[in-house]
């Protein structure tokens, strides 16, 4: 009679395979990190956007309002793609280019960007920082002192309109807007944190400035001297500081938004507010003054909570 095999057994030896594999993928990996580790290389790049094509020569024959609209510059849009690192956004000196100073490991790390000039004159100019390798292998060559504190800044010319676009991920940045003159702004960050501050008021208001972030933290000081007509503060899974004050010019509409985490709206001084919070409770002001700029402020709260202070 036939002996049986046993499926415990078989099962056994069949785990210890895949084990083994694993094992051995692992050893190969942390191979290639000690590798690479050992060949790091740090580069400096600088790179810059020739925002001055957008300047048009306003003809002799044209003169008043119409002349100056001919010679003002015609802006464009920024769009930042930036990941895994440290990120920091500066006012440059009038007249100055568009430019990005970076400090990485060129052998983990891609920077690149791309300039167009579209037909009405505007531009569209792309930055995008990126990771080449897998993130487990980053993390071991972290481990085996192969790992470099990447970092980028960013200089915007404060005498050219700007539609700011950022979307980051993995990392941190810090901003100081103030001064400069965008016409929009839109900043989307994920599992990772970041400080804004506008610390003085904007060439002029913006139409919409828009802040979401998952996964992580967020400070934001001083949106008043952005005055936009549209404010939206999203944030899932994590912590938010926003900080109203500042001179607002115009009316506005804001919403913030909180799911699985907590939120800090700091009201502004020398401005009507109207809104009411999503447990009823009733935040008009009853010294409303004729002539104030009206923050009309909307709060969505989920599994969270927006404590709203003065």
């Amino acid at each position: 009679m036939a002996e049986k095999r046993g499926c415990f057994k078989t099962g056994c030896l069949g785990c210890l395979g895949v084990l083994g594999v694993g094992l051995l993928f692992l050893v190969i990996l942390a191979g290639v990190a000690w590798n690479g580790a050992r060949d790091k290389e740090v580069v400096d790049r600088e790179l810059s956007a020739p925002t001055e094509v957008a300047q048009l020569d306003a003809p002799d024959v044209v003169s008043g309002e119409a002349r100056e609209a001919l010679a003002s510059p015609k802006g464009g849009r920024l769009v930042l793609n930036l990941n895994q690192g440290e990120f920091e956004l500066h006012r440059g000196a009038p007249g100055q280019e568009l430019t990005i100073k970076a400090n990485f490991d060129d052998d983990i790390y891609n920077l690149e960007d791309k300039f167009e000039t579209l037909p009405d004159s505007t531009w569209v100019y792309q930055v995008r920082f990126y990771r080449t390798i897998g993130g487990m292998q980053a993390l071991l060559r972290q481990v085996f002192g192969g790992g470099h504190n990447n970092s980028i800044h960013v200089y915007l010319p404060p005498d050219v309109p700007i539609e700011l676009v950022i979307d980051s991920e993995e990392g941190g940045f810090e901003a100081d807007l103030g001064g400069l003159w965008l016409t929009s702004a839109d900043i989307s960050f994920a599992k990772g944190g970041f400080a804004l501050e506008i610390s003085e008021p904007l060439h002029e208001p913006v139409d919409s400035f828009v802040i979401r972030s998952r996964m992580g933290g967020f400070d934001a000081q001083g949106l008043g001297n952005a005055s936009p007509h549209r404010l939206v503060v999203e944030s899932r899974m994590g912590g938010a500081q926003v900080d109203l004050s500042g001179q607002w010019l115009n009316d506005c509409t804001a919403q913030m938004s909180i799911r699985m985490g907590g939120m800090a709206v700091v009201l502004p001084d020398g401005i009507n507010i109207l809104g009411v919070a999503t447990d009823g409770s009733d935040l008009t002001r009853t010294d409303q003054e004729l002539g104030l700029p009206t923050l009309s402020l909307s709060l969505t709260q989920s599994m969270g909570e927006i404590d709203v202070v003065r």
